[in-house]
């Protein structure tokens, strides 16, 4: 590797490594929480004046990208020389005639979350059905095993073991099979079923989506918690389906369910004079982009910012992939139904109004008690 750059030493670079999610991860691992390591990340920029920093790793060393300029650089969609460190676009798809489906699967779902004592586990549920349903069809719908062998495949591959992850995928593959050959009219599968693409890309598409949209589970408990705590937000998002959304993106900003995002160089790459060979990880801290102190937004819940155009004018808050935006309408419409008839009200103060959102947030002490919501007789 070249010497031009700055390296970290080896303390912060084991510091880093309990905080970035490791490249190839799909998913946040537990345990690993990049705004942790906020103040080292504003130590390395200030020492390095911004410039991205070699981070020391057993399979070599990683660059950490600091700036504004040098993250809009390796995400830009014209700039083929830094592609995804695991395949993570899906295959053309008209995925939009899906969504009026979909959407009503969310609507029917959560209608089982509108009354009692809410918390994540039970939520987290009920939208794994949602996000197998949408995939595989109403044949997926109780396959809770399912949601678990996906799991399980994504822990073995963090830890990199590989032995248990070929065990892990060849069971997972072949419980999949099935679901994906019903081909059921209505969900992804059946799309997938009418593409010209091999089988096993089938199954790689598959697995994916099932785990973007099972991933919105925790963002969906973060932002109704979030609108328990906040009774004039929650009537806003109750009467505007356009200001909920913006809450939900509101909760995913706050605590994203990936911090970091990577990418792989495909060529030779050159930085700041230095010349990277292919195959090098570059991780971007995007959570401390969007929780950055510069943000005089940074640890409220302001859902207005991706309303009046705040938001828009930050690189982190671009719009996605088609992917994105129909699994965002997804969650919406799931909100949407939950606070129709119900009105969460928090148990206990993590998420208070009055004072500065935590950094860090365990999903799984949120919880809320449902009350039915009066209705005004007028209205029928």
């Amino acid at each position: 590797m070249p010497r031009g750059l700055p390296r970290t030493t080896a303390l912060e670079s084991l510091r880093l490594a309990a905080a970035l999610v490791p490249p190839g991860a799909p998913h946040i691992t537990p345990g690993h929480d990049l705004l942790r390591s906020r103040a080292l990340l504003a130590t390395l920029e200030a020492r390095y004046g911004g410039r991205p920093v070699l981070v020391g790793r057993p399979r070599g060393p990683a660059l950490l990208v600091m700036s504004k300029r040098d993250a809009v650089r390796v995400l830009s969609a014209e700039d083929a020389a830094y592609a995804p460190a695991v395949e993570e676009r899906p295959f053309a798809l008209p995925t939009d005639v899906l969504r009026p489906a979909f959407i009503a699967i969310a609507k029917e779902e959560a209608k089982n979350l509108t009354s009692g004592v809410l918390d994540h586990a039970r939520l987290n549920a009920r939208w794994q059905r949602v996000a197998r349903r949408c995939v595989y069809g109403e044949g997926a719908a109780g396959d809770e095993e399912l949601t678990r062998l996906l799991e399980g495949l994504t822990r073995a591959g963090r830890r990199r073991a590989r032995r248990r992850q070929d065990l892990l995928s060849g069971r997972y593959d072949s419980r999949i099979i099935d679901h994906l050959r019903r081909a059921e009219p209505g969900s992804l599968a059946g799309l997938i079923a009418e593409t010209p693409e091999p089988e096993s890309r089938g199954l790689m598409q598959a697995a994916f989506w099932l785990m973007g949209l099972g991933a919105l589970a925790t963002g969906l408990t973060q932002t109704l918690a979030l609108l328990a705590a906040h009774p004039a937000h929650r009537k806003s998002a109750r009467a505007d389906c356009e200001y909920l959304r913006a809450c939900l993106r509101e909760g995913l900003r706050l605590w994203p369910p990936v911090p970091a995002l990577s990418r792989v160089t495909t060529a030779d790459t050159e930085w700041y004079g230095t010349t990277l060979p292919a195959g090098t990880a570059v991780v971007i801290p995007i959570a401390a982009h969007q929780r950055s102190p510069r943000l005089p937004y940074a640890n409220t819940f302001v859902p207005e910012i991706w309303l009046d155009g705040t938001a828009s004018g930050e690189w982190w808050a671009r719009p996605g992939c088609a992917g994105v935006h129909l699994t965002l309408a997804v969650g919406t419409a799931f909100l949407a139904s939950i606070l129709r008839t119900a009105r969460p009200k928090p148990i206990g103060r993590l998420l208070s109004p009055h004072r500065p959102l935590p950094h860090t947030l365990d999903p799984w002490r949120l919880r809320m008690t449902m009350r039915p919501v009066r209705r005004n007789p007028a209205q029928g």
